[in-house]
């Protein structure tokens, strides 16, 4: 009596999980907004040196300067250099 009952608790169980993977919407495409072929429609992005420093930023470093930035860059990739660290 307990193996059938078992048994028809499983199958009832493999039966809700295959019926659940039925219910998917469709995806639709351009619903909000029109999409047009080969144009990105996102936010447009910033060069990484024109955003300025974070609160996480080790460094300080002008907004905007590409030189500055640059050299900050160099610094930490040098510090992470574990052949440069050793000598």
């Amino acid at each position: 009596m307990m193996q059938k009952r078992c048994l028809s608790v499983a199958a009832g169980l493999a039966v809700a999980v295959l019926a659940a993977g039925c219910g998917e919407d469709p995806q639709k495409i351009g619903q909000a907004t029109t999409y047009k072929q080969g144009k990105y429609q996102g936010k447009p992005d910033t060069r990484p040196y024109e955003g300025g420093p974070t609160a996480y930023s080790a460094a300080k470093w002008q907004a905007g300067d590409k030189a500055s930035w640059e050299t900050v860059i160099k610094q930490r990739q040098d510090a992470q250099n574990e052949y440069k660290r050793t000598e």
